[in-house]
């Protein structure tokens, strides 16, 4: 019997590394981990897939509901703690952001490709291996299917862009709103190329949507200039003037009040009448300086004094007050104004124009227009609603179809929507196959467009392995541009019934979800640090 006395091997010596409360997973725990939380985004989103999708009643902390269909507005709700959800969500923000379109594609899609890769992945197949073929296959049939399938429009066509935009609105709407809501948005974009406005990084600068509930969408317009949510501040001054001269101002037109609490002390009635007298000349100074230009309206990013609004009054001239400042640079962009900052400063030549200046009564509540400007490039949309929910998904729908316009714009090719290109890719990779480990997971890829198609298919309420049997078929024929026609729950050629997506669009969401998939893939170990401890007294109930 040996003595363990007289061994030389070495003592282990446990040591803790981590601070204590520390979590880590490894390994197949992190990948378990890391799809599930995959999972519950996917689950969250997937309804919404389509025209047909279904929307989500949303109540953040302060109670405040938001009913929508739009990934992103969804996706923006969420409190979401797990670090793999986090990535998905910040792709899906850069996504919106991007290209303001196909952001529940890419949560979708993201699941499926991360999905099929996790079953390959059990078969003893290399994350690497899986990855380096999702890429090559990926690449390859995006090339195919600008080749092959897009088709470059002609940007001057707006029956056709109003075609394309109509593929992307709901079809819960009905058939007037969803083309009164196509119509305002490509009027406003077609309106800003044809003025030159070509860079569509710029139509914020000259494009704003403003919206107000009490009406219907159908009131929905398109104001060829500036719509302001503000009511002329005295009820003397005119509602209506034409040729407008106009003054933008980033000042007070108050008296000034000191950076700290300060006491006035007078001894007699005298010293508060020549106090006021000396408030009242500063006011009086202001106007005349503004009247002796000639100016008849005045917007104002600050206040304006009480005893100034009857000064402005008494000469005829309309003021706005607490102006957003990005309103007033549209205005200044409209009009020539420049805005002014020191009154001093203000001339003639800082002046601008507008054939038009009228409050007007919207949804009970006073607004102001400035039409008729120099530069009728700058406009705004002012989406109406029967009430807020509503008026808030017409204007979520509005921004996305200037989105998928400006899309568009940059990159003027479409493809069959409806599942066409998804059908096609996945045929595509299906001939790519080969044998091995590369050909399965060319066939994972391919299983994961297809799987995207279900989805569609599946929330339009029709059989979704059935309607997939027939289209694989078709296309296998040659017929690439057949798809699924959801408002009619049949096959139909994408290309006659005009089902048409952005080919940028499509392509971001698809390479945004590669990869995304591919991080969360390459991820074996998740190490979460202990969080931190209240103070003493915080915890629980406070300390008396």
């Amino acid at each position: 019997m040996m003595s363990i006395r007289g061994s030389s091997a070495p003592r282990v010596i446990p040591s803790i590394i981590l601070k204590e409360g520390s979590k880590r997973s490894c390994e197949k725990e992190a990948q378990l981990y890391n799809l599930l939380a995959s999972e519950v985004i996917f689950e969250t989103v997937r309804t919404a897939l389509g025209p047909l999708g279904y929307r989500k009643i949303l109540v953040d902390t302060f109670g405040d509901t938001t009913i929508t269909g739009d990934g992103a507005t969804i996706l923006s709700e969420l409190e979401v703690e797990h670090p793999a959800a986090k990535l998905i969500v910040d792709a899906a923000k850069s996504q919106n952001k991007e290209v303001g379109d196909g952001v529940t594609t890419l949560v979708v899609f993201t699941h499926l490709l991360f999905k099929e890769a996790d079953l390959l992945m059990k078969q003893g197949i290399h994350p690497s291996v899986i990855l380096d073929n999702y890429n090559e296959g990926m690449i390859k049939v995006l090339d195919s299917l600008k080749k092959e399938l897009a088709a470059k429009i002609d940007l001057n066509n707006t029956d056709l862009l109003k075609k394309i935009v109509l593929s992307a609105i709901p079809l819960f709407l009905s058939a007037e709103t969803r083309e009164k809501l196509a119509e305002v948005s490509v009027k406003a974009v077609s309106r800003l190329v044809d003025k030159g406005i070509d860079n569509p990084r710029m139509f914020d600068e000259y494009l704003k949507t403003e919206k107000k509930s009490g009406g219907t969408v159908l009131d929905t317009q398109l104001v060829e200039g500036v719509a302001l949510d503000k009511e002329i501040v005295h009820p003397a001054m005119p509602k209506r003037i034409e040729n407008a001269k106009i003054a933008l101002l980033d000042l007070p037109v108050e008296v000034k009040k000191t950076e700290t609490d300060e006491r006035l002390k007078f001894s007699n009635a005298k010293m508060i009448r020549e106090f006021l007298k000396t408030e009242q000349k500063m006011m009086s100074d202001i106007v005349e300086k503004i009247a002796g230009l000639g100016v008849n309206v005045v917007f104002v990013q600050k206040g304006i004094d009480d005893f100034a609004q009857y000064l402005l009054a008494k000469k005829g001239i309309m003021a706005l007050r607490r102006v957003k400042k990005s309103d007033m640079e549209k205005l200044s962009l409209a009009t020539g104004a420049k805005i002014v900052s020191v009154l001093d400063d203000l001339s003639e030549d800082k002046l601008g124009f507008a054939g038009l200046v009228e409050e007007r009564k919207i949804g009970g509540e006073k607004w102001t227009f400035v039409e008729k400007t120099p530069n009728n490039a700058v406009q705004t949309i002012l989406v109406r609603g029967e009430n807020d929910k509503i008026t808030d998904e017409a204007e979520r729908i509005v921004k996305n179809c200037i989105s998928i316009l400006r899309t568009l714009i940059e990159e003027p090719y479409v493809i069959p929507g409806g599942g066409a290109a998804e059908i096609f890719i996945a045929h595509k990779l299906v001939e790519m196959g080969r044998g091995g480990r590369e050909g399965l997971a060319m066939e994972a890829l391919s299983r994961a467009f297809e799987s995207l198609v279900k989805q569609i298919i599946s929330n339009s309420g029709q059989d979704p392995e059935e309607v997939l049997t027939v289209l694989k078929a078709m296309h296998a024929e040659g017929r690439k541009t057949m798809c699924f026609d959801a408002s009619q729950g049949k096959i139909v050629d994408a290309i006659e019934k005009n089902i048409l997506d952005s080919f940028r669009v499509k392509k971001t969401a698809y390479l945004s979800a590669l990869e995304t998939a591919s991080m969360l893939m390459r991820i074996d170990d998740i190490i979460m640090a202990a969080k931190m401890k209240p103070p003493k007294g915080k915890e629980g109930e406070e300390e008396y």
